[in-house]
């Protein structure tokens, strides 16, 4: 080894030998995107993880509809808050359109709500809150209504048929003249299994401009023939179609039979 290659290892030696073991730190400039290593940047690795954060328990909120909208005056949309919790206790507070409205206690994780029969037409947004939880859903309600030209009548036994008055109307269904769909007339407004109910009068259809009519003979005849006398009650109730899946009805009609 020659003298310039002996002072070079000595020198390399040397600094060597200054240096405390495990000082020795590498440097190294990371790309962008990479993360610089424990060693490298003398922090714990495990502080460089995003910390979770806590399950929460407040429980998932959901709400359900009973239908997507209803008629005015007629029993409402039933909003419903169902807690995905176990054991969920509490109570759940509903308010519509900003306003809060009532606090139902829960039961199995559910409480519900039902809207007025007598909201005015239009949107209403419905919120149910839990414990911090919270989720809103809209509901309709449609103008939509049965006109009769009368809903109280008094007929005889013995009068000819041909001589009752007629009972005619006309139908708003959805803020608009029904086009189209049938009227039907139950007693006691018992309408459950249709035209199979035995309580089941009879039907007229509806024409392009909403209007309907019930013949001297179709209705009140029909009444006359099969009632003995006394005062009964009847109920008149459309529906667009033949499926009679949304009914809507009119106010109760009174007619007294004579002898």
């Amino acid at each position: 080894m020659n003298l310039f290659s002996r002072t070079a290892a000595a020198a390399v030696t040397a600094l060597a030998l200054a240096i405390p073991t495990g000082t020795f730190v590498a440097s190294a400039q990371a790309a962008p995107g990479d993360s610089v290593t424990a060693a490298a940047n003398g922090q714990d690795s495990e502080r460089q993880k995003p910390k979770k954060g806590k399950k929460g328990k407040k429980g998932k909120l959901s709400l359900k509809r009973s239908a997507a909208y209803s008629h005015v005056g007629q029993p409402g949309v039933k909003v419903t808050a169902v807690v995905k919790k176990k054991r969920a206790k509490g109570k759940v507070t509903f308010s519509v359109n900003g306003a809060k409205a009532r606090k139902v206690k829960l039961k199995k994780g559910k409480a519900s709500f039902r809207l007025p029969s007598g909201n005015a037409p239009g949107t209403y947004k419905v919120t149910a809150k839990y414990k911090g939880a919270k989720k809103a859903t809209k509901v309709r309600v449609y103008n939509s209504a049965i006109q009769l030209s009368a809903t109280s009548f008094t007929i005889s036994k013995s009068a000819d048929s041909y001589d009752l008055p007629a009972l005619t109307g006309s139908v708003v269904f959805k803020g608009t003249p029904a086009k189209k769909g049938y009227v039907d007339i139950y007693q006691d407004g018992r309408n459950k299994a249709g035209s199979s109910s035995p309580y089941y009068c009879c039907m007229a259809s509806v024409a392009s401009n909403g209007t309907f009519q019930f013949s001297s003979y179709t209705f009140l005849g029909e009444v006359q023939e099969k009632k003995q006398p006394g005062t009964y009650t009847y109920q008149a109730f459309y529906t667009d179609g033949p499926a009679f899946a949304d009914y809507i009805y009119s106010t109760p009609i009174t007619v007294t039979v004579t002898p």
